[in-house]
């Protein structure tokens, strides 16, 4: 990157669709394109933990390897559906995920790592990482609830406050990137936003899930932003979208939720695929970015593995916790 540039990824959330961010960020770790500031909801939350500790390639290997639903949903015999608030134990999750995590060196990143979280109590969402928390246990405490799934895993508990993951109120945050500063934003989306047209609606379960397709685009994707890019940019900020295409499927409760390693693969090729793409052509900021859902491409050679981790990046300032509306 250009030196004195701010470069902000947003990995937003879709469950096991996460693979596809891991796909893209290695293709942009390959051309050098680091992020200042990550922020996160859900998914997006465990990926860029894995990936503030050891990089892209860690991250890749992390999903290629990710085990299925039943060894991660773990039903919950003292929180469940008649005695408590959710249906599964979080207990799988954070192992998979803090087993692959180094909490002290999220903490002192010089990539700022903020996360939207849902403060359930008061009602609204809230901006918190590693700029805003005053010691590494409580980062750990807010990063856990980044992905701490309502109905499905017990709610945190944080200064008196119940907490939930924040991506079914604002999966995509591009406000605050926008607000930090960046000069260049990458949204890094796993469902894609452009709805194709449906054909039947016959029965229940099919209106159903196209009421939960309408509901993701409106509440928690990118479309909105896309149809008001000027060129690929945003009020003078270089913006891409990467995301699939609507072939992969669309919003799908269970399918969100089922992770496999067969699955992985198809989605960390895509993303890796659909971000060399851009790259290839100039890396035009023109929003959606179509994937075929083929699985490894035979053009492109498998991504180098790194030694290491991401190089060092200026402090970027520090981030203000709080709701939408009480940011700087």
């Amino acid at each position: 990157m250009p030196p004195g540039r701010k470069t902000a990824f947003i990995l937003a959330g879709g469950g096991s669709r996460g693979a596809y961010q891991a796909g893209c960020l290695r293709r942009l770790d390959e051309e050098g394109i680091e992020p200042d500031l990550i922020v996160g909801s859900s998914i997006g939350v465990c990926n860029s933990l894995v990936y503030a500790t050891a990089g892209a390639e860690a991250l890749w290997e992390f999903w290629s390897r990710t085990v299925s639903l039943p060894r991660i949903l773990r039903p919950s015999l003292r929180r469940n559906a008649l005695l408590g608030n959710s249906l599964f134990s979080m207990n799988g999750l954070t192992e998979l995920v803090e087993s692959r995590v180094d909490f002290d060196r999220c903490f002192d990143s010089e990539t700022e790592l903020t996360y939207v979280v849902a403060n359930l109590s008061a009602g609204c969402e809230e901006l918190r990482g590693n700029r805003t928390e005053s010691d590494v246990e409580r980062f750990r405490t807010v990063s856990r609830i980044g992905y701490t799934i309502p109905l499905l895993h017990p709610l945190i508990e944080l200064d008196g406050d119940l907490y939930a993951d924040g991506g079914f109120l604002w999966n995509v945050p591009f406000e605050y990137a926008e607000d930090w500063g960046a000069d260049e934003i990458f949204i890094l989306s796993v469902v894609p936003s452009e709805l194709p047209r449906a054909n039947s609606l016959r029965l229940l379960p099919q209106v159903a899930l196209r009421m939960y397709d309408i509901l993701w685009r409106t509440l928690g994707n990118s479309s909105h932003l896309e149809k008001r890019l000027e060129g690929g940019r945003w009020n003078g900020i270089d913006v891409t979208v990467l995301e699939p295409g609507h072939e992969t499927g669309m919003f799908d409760p269970l399918g969100m939720l089922n992770a496999h390693p067969g699955k992985s693969k198809r989605l960390l090729w895509q993303g890796y695929r659909d971000t060399d793409d851009v790259l290839r052509g100039g890396r035009p900021r023109s929003g959606r970015v179509k994937g075929s859902g083929s699985p490894e491409p035979a053009r492109h050679p498998r991504p180098r593995r790194s030694a290491g981790g991401r190089a060092d990046q200026p402090r970027a300032g520090a981030a203000a916790a709080g709701s939408r509306s009480g940011r700087r």
